[in-house]
């Protein structure tokens, strides 16, 4: 078990692990989906630990990447089951301790149909975003696929976490009397409000993964594809305005969302520079060590 503390499982594990101790602790009928996704990760990590080879990881990166779905789907179930209380009142105090309100207020003054189209395009954008790049490194740069995806889910599963500890809704479900103007769009819109409003599982705010998930991704094409970096740098400023702008969440949320994808960065970063990994770099590791 073990294992599951190597990279690229170890805070997915930790997740998996605490989720599936808790579903366990209120015998919840959760705990019969997280156990056997822990166990499988498990099965693989010894595995791999005695035979490394390219196609044991990407099968591990694999279930990572169903696991992370699976999971985001089932917080709407397994958290209310054990966690009841929501954290939003908590999050907006200390939005206005920090800058006096929270910025989803400030931006209302703002609000028009195109400017609605334009962020909610912004927003859309995680989607497409991660889906190619959870696929790209297992065609393309492969020697590139344990770095990305020790990042990756670093923030995920702490990301997680975050989510089981300090469950909330964001101020579009929890604050809807702060508001004072209804969103108008086009099409864009209207999809995206669809997909949010069916989609998100309500527990889903701090830390933004929206924020975290394409800081990190920027910040790993800053560091391998520089040219891919300045294509995706506006957009993806934008979608981190859209997330106030539309209200889904609170400034600590991104603020921490922030934090979140600089440490899946450094997470990264120390994978590629393991002896194990690069054996170049075995005396610069000692030396950090």
């Amino acid at each position: 078990m073990n294992k599951l503390l190597d990279p690229p499982l170890r805070y997915f594990s930790i997740y998996l692990g605490a989720v599936s101790a808790i579903e366990i602790a209120h015998l919840t009928v959760w705990s019969l989906l997280f156990c056997p996704m822990l166990a499988g990760m498990a099965g693989l990590a010894r595995r791999y630990s005695r035979q490394r080879s390219w196609g044991l990881l990407a099968a591990i990166c694999v279930s990572l990447a169903v696991g992370m779905n699976v999971s985001y789907q089932a917080m709407a179930g397994a958290i209310p089951a054990v966690r009841s209380v929501r954290f939003d009142a908590q999050l907006l105090a200390l939005d206005r301790l920090l800058i006096g309100e929270t910025p989803s207020v400030w931006l209302e003054q703002w609000i028009s149909p195109p400017l609605t189209e334009l962020m909610s395009a912004c927003y859309l954008l995680l989607m497409p975003l991660l889906l190619v790049s959870l696929l790209r490194y297992f065609f393309r740069r492969r020697e590139l696929l344990g770095e990305f995806y020790t990042g990756l889910f670093a923030v995920y599963g702490l990301g997680f976490l975050g989510y089981l500890l300090v469950p909330a809704a964001g101020p579009w479900l929890a604050y809807p009397e702060l508001f004072n103007v209804k969103f108008s769009g086009g099409a864009v819109t209207a999809f995206n409000q669809a997909m949010v409003e069916q989609g998100s599982n309500k527990v889903d705010v701090w830390p933004s993964l929206h924020v975290a998930v394409t800081l990190y991704i920027l910040g790993f094409a800053g560091r391998h594809h520089r040219l891919e970096f300045w294509v995706l740098l506006l957009p993806i400023l934008g979608l981190w305005i859209a997330t106030f702008y539309l209200r889904y969440h609170y400034f600590v949320d991104v603020l921490s969302g922030l934090a979140l994808a600089g440490f899946g960065l450094y997470e990264a970063r120390r994978h590629a520079d393991h002896p194990a990994i690069n054996p170049s770099k075995k005396d610069t590791y000692a030396n950090a060590v």
